[in-house]
């Protein structure tokens, strides 16, 4: 954003430099050379605009890029570093009040992977199965 601000000194020079030949044109006694100045301001005019416009553009993508890599720095940093830890309770992992997480996905590759409870005939195996690598526990009833 500073260097935006950098150019503003050059368009306001520019608009300047327009006035002047403005008021130069209205000096000159002949018709035909004021024709041809008021043209050349006109042109300056609009490339000024298409200037200006372009600049503003160039200030909102510079602006909204900002923002988005901030955005992506913070999800970013949210991801490595979670307010919370898992930690272990009945052979399971729990974050706050949040599970069970299978222990093994969590060790292995840091991701927390919620187990399932097994159908009631199943649970003499295990109370919970993990569905990533199949994993069975005995934890409590979360």
């Amino acid at each position: 954003m500073v260097d935006g601000f950098k150019a503003f000194p050059a368009v306001k020079a520019a608009i300047d430099w327009i006035k002047e030949l403005k008021q130069y044109a209205d000096e000159v006694k002949d018709t035909q050379k004021r024709g041809e100045f008021m043209r050349i301001i006109g042109e300056l005019s609009i490339e000024l605009a298409e200037t200006q416009i372009s600049f503003s553009e160039q200030l909102k993508e510079n602006y909204d890029l900002k923002e988005e890599i901030n955005a992506l720095k913070k999800e970013n940093d949210r991801l490595q570093n979670p307010n919370s830890k898992p930690i272990i309770r009945d052979g399971l992992y729990y974050v706050d009040d949040d599970g069970p997480f299978c222990t093994g996905c969590y060790d292995t590759k840091r991701s927390l992977v919620r187990v399932n409870k097994t159908p009631e005939p199943m649970q003499v195996l295990g109370k919970y199965k993990c569905p990533v690598c199949k994993t069975m526990y005995n934890g409590k009833d979360a």
